[in-house]
């Protein structure tokens, strides 16, 4: 079978440690200023200093919040969860606590921030808490019944910002083996379940992994035998399921869905994902749909914005915010590749290959990763091109954000100096959750030789 495309204890807060150091750099008229909330070798609230192996996963709220995971050496030598409230950074929650009236979880990582400032963190590699600054609660862990039947085993989870949780399972003592499901602090509800047939018929031979919108309508790829179609995308909220994209259905644009990429969703319940296609003239595409209503955002052949046509697929990440906007990277006829905007209707280039890059003498040659905002802006991490406009490998990678490529604006570029240190490399999609934004910066994870920090930056102008 192909895959044609390519995811109840109580601990008080304890304080410490002010910001160390912030400073205001200008590039193009936009002020940005940056700060320095962690980094290795500098102490923390748990006691003992930040370890090389820290700030893997990190979560920004609207309050400007910032939650990280990190490793603290001695004497606590323990995995922690702290959170930066722009003053003071505290203890969430320790893997080994040195307070034996404390609760130790083994070990924790990969916290998220809600908009009031609730932190959830997993721990124990398959356990889910909820820390509200009082209690820390479990929403799930290994062993807990499931819904129909058995007991799960859970494997990785995205959360909304109610503090709700979508999580994969395997299912152990049930007729069921895997399935996904969606727990807040009252109830655990089974999204859906290998023994339970698909609304499409047949039978699940693959549950992929789940994305969770604010409404907790959860959306998941899935492979099946036995019906009209192997592949499927559907969305549900604990009752019956409904199918956004089948395969051997009609597209738009006249050709027929054959497979599926993982999918994103937004809080109006609308989901993007890419397509592979046969019986048409473009082999692949990028779809919006809600179960009724669907769109193509873009199509193998199709002019796209700025010169040339789509081609050579389209690459993770994918995003779509609260207005039905998909941003996407996408290959393009001669080799470039481009980030784009797009709503069904109308499509915006944000960064090209080859092109200037905004507040340097360089130009743009690939893309890492980028986040999307409700109002259109998308920050991107992109690197330069070596050996143009006095780029070399010290000054190559930068942040921009923009709504266009012709309000670009950029945020922070290698070889800056930062805190007394120059900044030498910038996240990359896929090395965990090291580049998050809000509505007035971005937070991201550098390398400033061999130390690393996580920074702020916040945008003045």
């Amino acid at each position: 079978m192909k895959r044609a495309l390519l995811y109840i204890f109580v601990l008080a807060l304890t304080a410490s440690t002010a910001l160390p150091f912030a400073q205001i750099s200008s590039a193009e008229n936009v002020k940005v200023r940056h700060t320095v909330i962690a980094a290795t070798g500098q102490a923390s609230p748990a006691g003992g200093n930040y370890l090389t192996f820290s700030f893997n996963n990190v979560s920004l709220n609207a309050r400007h919040e910032v939650a990280f995971d990190a490793t603290v050496g001695a004497p606590a030598f323990t995995t922690g969860i702290f959170v930066n409230d722009g003053k003071t950074t505290s203890s969430v929650a320790l893997g080994v606590n040195p307070d034996p009236t404390a609760t130790s979880f083994g070990s924790v990582l990969n916290p998220f921030l809600t908009p009031n400032g609730n932190v959830l963190f997993d721990a124990n590699g398959s356990d889910t808490y909820n820390n509200d600054n009082k209690t820390i609660v479990p929403l799930v862990r290994d062993g807990d019944a499931a819904p129909g039947g058995g007991t799960l085993s859970p494997i990785g989870r995205v959360t909304n910002d109610h503090g709700s949780i979508a999580f994969s399972a395997i299912l152990n003592g049930s007729t069921g083996t895997q399935g996904i499901f969606r727990s807040d602090e009252k109830q655990t509800v089974a999204i859906a379940r290998d023994d339970v047939a698909p609304p499409t018929g047949g039978v699940f031979t693959l549950i992929g992994s789940p994305v969770l919108n604010d409404r907790g309508q959860v959306a998941f790829y899935s492979n099946m035998n036995g019906g009209p179609a192997e592949f499927a995308i559907f969305r549900g909220d604990g009752g019956e399921l409904t199918p956004v994209f089948v395969a051997n259905q009609s597209a738009p644009g006249g050709a027929t869905y054959e497979d599926f990429g993982n999918p994103v969703i937004n809080k109006l319940g609308q989901v993007a994902a890419s397509a592979s296609l046969i019986n048409g003239t473009s082999s692949f595409g990028l779809f919006v749909g809600d179960g009724t209503n669907t769109a193509a955002i873009a199509l193998e052949g199709q002019t796209a914005p700025k010169g040339g046509s789509y081609a050579r697929g389209f690459f993770l990440p994918l995003r779509i915010n609260d207005n039905g906007d998909v941003a996407f990277f996408a290959g393009l006829t001669g080799g470039a590749r481009g980030l784009f905007r797009g709503n069904g209707t109308n499509t915006t280039a944000i960064a090209i290959s080859g092109t200037s890059a905004p507040g340097t003498t360089g130009t743009f040659d690939s893309f890492r990763d980028f986040q999307l905002l409700n109002d259109g802006r998308i920050a991107v991490i992109a690197t330069l091109t070596v050996g143009v406009g006095g780029v070399n490998t010290s000054n190559n990678m930068g942040i921009w954000i923009g709504t266009s490529d012709e309000d670009l604006q950029l945020v922070v570029r290698t070889g800056e100096v930062i805190d007394g240190r120059v900044l030498t490399r910038l996240p990359q999609f896929g090395q965990g959750n090291q580049f998050a934004i809000n509505e007035n910066g971005v937070v991201w994870v550098g390398s400033f030789g061999i130390t690393k920090a996580l920074v702020y930056s916040s945008i003045l102008d």
